[in-house]
């Protein structure tokens, strides 16, 4: 539960953190109190600003919040509520401890990059309620974590694919100039899959690039998975040559040969059932298929001198693996570096 928390949106944890240090540091806490209003005023103000302009209505939605409780701080200081404390906190604590699990439930269910800067942002403000010295401080620290969500999502949106959660062909585009000059690509496509489409359907080929893309991304020698379009994905092997990366590249398609895919039916549960099939249960009698990728792989040499040339190589390899038979990897001739 703690990696789900804290695995995708690490700069949320260490702001968080970066503001307790500050709250029980006295030095550095007397010193920051003369701007805290203008941290907590500008941090927000850019995290409506941009989530508004990316069309982000949860993050917008939520830094409004914040904002309001700034405001309303600002306008009734401490003690102008005494009176009406008891019920007052009920309903504060209640909500946020509502809220808290339902971006749980989010962040554990989905772990997208929103739900955890939602709920490190909660995480900021329920410290900044515990003691209300440190409101602002807080506060600014969760404006910074909504800004740092919005251009997060923004950028996976940008260079991530959608159906997959690969990084996709702009972000291996913005890449290639910094591979180095040791590097092996390997290009991966799945066999037959225009076949595969025109028998089952659209939604279980989604289901297909699905899987195939989370056997790749279990490759191992260090390689770097990106979807490169339609049924093709690209691993970028940094540091390794051809012949270092063949084991894996080998042993990733060994992987997705020995998978049964199966056909999801329209009676077929969203989330796979809890618990253990008895011994005694017959055999599930889904229909099931088997998936396999053809791989062509070459690496950085004399004649392929750069990122492009490479690639074509690795298509030419590719093409060579297809000629075969399929299910195969074929390693391109790099000739003498």
């Amino acid at each position: 539960m703690l990696r789900a928390l804290g695995g995708l949106f690490i700069p949320g944890a260490v702001l968080v953190a970066a503001a307790l240090a500050v709250q029980h540091e006295p030095v550095m806490r007397n010193a920051a109190a003369p701007y805290a209003l203008h941290f907590a005023i500008g941090s927000l103000t850019a995290a409506i600003l941009l989530s508004w302009h990316h069309e982000q209505p949860r993050l917008l939605f939520a830094a409004a919040a914040v904002a309001l409780t700034v405001a309303g701080s600002q306008r009734w200081p401490a003690g102008a509520m005494r009176g009406y404390e008891p019920s007052f906190s009920v309903f504060i604590w209640l909500g946020i401890g509502s809220a808290a699990l339902v971006l749980i439930a989010l962040v554990l269910h989905r772990r997208t990059r929103v739900a955890h800067g939602l709920l490190w942002a909660l995480v900021a403000m329920f410290l900044g309620m515990l003691d209300p010295e440190t409101l602002l401080l807080y506060s600014g620290a969760a404006g910074l974590i909504l800004v740092l969500t919005v251009l997060e999502h923004g950028y996976d949106i940008a260079h991530r694919d959608e159906l997959t959660g690969l990084l996709g062909r702009r972000a291996f585009n913005s890449m290639m100039g910094q591979l180095g000059k040791t590097y092996a690509i390997a290009m991966c496509d799945v066999d037959r899959f225009k076949n595969f489409n025109d028998t089952y359907g659209h939604d279980a080929g989604d289901q297909v690039l699905r899987m195939v893309a989370t056997k790749l991304s279990q490759v191992g020698g260090g390689g770097r998975v990106f979807r490169y379009g339609g049924e093709e994905f690209l691993v970028v092997f940094r540091g390794r040559s051809a012949a270092d990366a063949l084991p894996f590249a080998e042993s990733v398609r060994k992987t997705v040969a020995d998978t049964r895919f199966v056909l999801r039916g329209p009676d077929r549960p969203v989330r796979k059932p809890s618990g253990k099939r008895s011994a005694h249960q017959p055999n599930d009698s889904r229909p099931s298929v088997g998936i396999t990728i053809s791989i062509g792989l070459a690496e950085r040499s004399h004649r392929h001198s750069t990122p492009e040339l490479v690639l074509d190589a690795a298509d030419a390899a590719l093409y060579q693996a297809k000629e075969a038979g399929r299910n195969c990897v074929r390693m391109a001739d790099s000739g003498h570096l």
